[in-house]
């Protein structure tokens, strides 16, 4: 049975996934590969009793090794189990610009005809933009996702690692029941958190399966280990507006239409029509406000125009109407712009604070494993900056993601589409763990 073609071969043939022969997503008959879903292993807690092992054995287990129970985790840690992680597909990453190839090609009613009129041909042109924004802030999700999860995966192994140290603890009578309880408790919490940070990674690939029209073996494709890392100056704010003015393909054509509408009825009709409109808001406003309360004088209708003062026919009103169209949309479009750019000048500043306090998480583990080298940290300091090393990485993924989706806002609403809204993203504080000794 003949499959889907995978999106870079489509790319590398030039021929469109929408119009592969073979065999189709509504076929309910077509063979498809299970879902894939990996469970959390079991038992995740180790089970330990208060000095059930004796000292003396426990200790000699330990002495094997240079520097005791740190050096038999770095050699499990270098003979692990299998890994927690999803593996990833084989073949060339999809790139974000080939991902809007594939899903374009997916979409023939997104495609713009030569013969179109100006005003079909300017909404076909800012809906593919809005579509191909889409399929950018997808891509940007599924990638980010998946990079946030590796660091998930690192964060549980370090858990578990101070759940199997504490455990051992017990066994041999160093710690209390009570303390081995608080890391089995912050495994388990971990546990919870990498699987939902598996089933976001995989909603997120999904999502973008669906912006790709892909099914079958075309759900193979391989994603990009990493996000694009953050430029090194974030877009300049001038001439934006000016910039957004002239490239959006619907107020070119309001523009030409208020002006053309404009000379068409003459000035005069226009200033008998503006009088007429300033009057009518006089009398709708007329009342006073006597005791200062904005709300107790509301609107309690539309203004209204007495038609003797009005020019004749309704050339003018149409006039009046396309003008305001006009207007509005430009004033609309500067605010997105703003509003736009801010959301990425912010993105940026955030994923940049970000990504220091990555390096001083990482410099703060690298001293941290020289003062344990010297004896001067314990093992539970060791485990407690390796956490937070990676919560910060993941914090920094996380920031890195708000950015890139905030420029693909902006640079969709540069090129004629609405503004898609700030994302709810955020710094996650990364604590310390509570230091215990051994």
């Amino acid at each position: 049975m003949r499959r889907l073609v995978i999106p870079m071969l489509l790319l590398a043939t030039g021929a469109a996934p929408g119009l592969a022969t073979g065999s189709q997503p509504h076929d309910a008959d077509a063979e498809v590969s299970a879902p894939r879903v990996q469970t959390l292993p079991a038992p995740l807690i180790p089970e330990a009793a208060m000095a059930e092992e004796d000292w003396r054995t426990a200790n000699e287990t330990v002495g094997a090794f240079t520097r005791g129970h740190i050096d038999i985790l770095r050699w499990e840690a270098e003979n692990p189990p299998p890994s927690l992680a999803e593996p990833l597909p084989e073949g060339e990453p999809l790139a974000m610009s080939a991902a809007v190839h594939v899903a374009l090609g997916n979409r023939p009613d997104l495609f713009a005809k030569d013969d179109m009129n100006p005003l079909t041909r300017a909404r076909a042109d800012i809906a593919a933009i809005a579509f191909a924004r889409d399929v950018q802030r997808t891509w940007i999700q599924a990638v980010a996702a998946a990079q946030g999860l590796r660091r998930t995966v690192e964060a549980f192994e370090a858990t578990e690692i101070a759940a199997e140290l504490a455990a051992r603890m017990t066994r041999v009578g160093n710690w209390g029941q009570d303390r081995l309880l608080r890391e089995q408790l912050g495994l388990s919490d971990a546990g919870i958190q990498l699987a939902q940070a598996r089933q976001q990674a995989m909603s997120a690939r999904e999502a973008l399966a669906r912006k790709l029209g892909l099914w079958g073996d075309g759900l193979d494709f391989a994603l990009p280990d990493e996000l694009p890392p953050l430029p090194a100056q974030p877009l300049s704010g001038e001439g934006l507006e000016a910039r957004a003015l002239r490239a959006h393909p619907g107020l070119r054509l309001a523009a030409i239409e208020a002006e053309r509408s404009q000379r068409a009825v003459g000035s005069r009709s226009v200033s008998m029509w503006n009088e007429a409109a300033e009057d009518a808001l006089s009398r709708a406003f007329a009342t006073g406000n006597e005791n200062g309360d904005p709300l107790a004088n509301p609107i309690t209708g539309a203004p209204v125009l007495e038609r003797r003062r009005l020019p004749r026919g309704h050339d003018a009103e149409k006039a009046a109407s396309t003008a305001a169209e006009a207007a509005a949309l430009a004033v609309t479009i500067r605010s997105q712009v703003r509003e736009a750019y801010h959301q990425y000048q912010v993105a940026y500043d955030v994923a940049r604070r970000a990504e220091e306090n990555r390096r001083l998480g990482e410099d703060i583990q690298e001293e941290t494993l020289l003062r344990y080298n010297g004896m001067l940290d314990s093992t539970w300091d060791l485990l407690a900056s390796a956490r937070d090393r990676v919560e910060r990485s993941g914090a920094a993924v996380q920031a890195l993601g708000d950015f890139w989706l905030a420029h693909a806002n902006l640079q969709a609403v540069l090129a004629g589409a609405d503004y898609a809204g700030p994302d709810a993203g955020s710094i996650r504080a990364a604590g310390r763990a509570n230091a215990g000794g051994h």
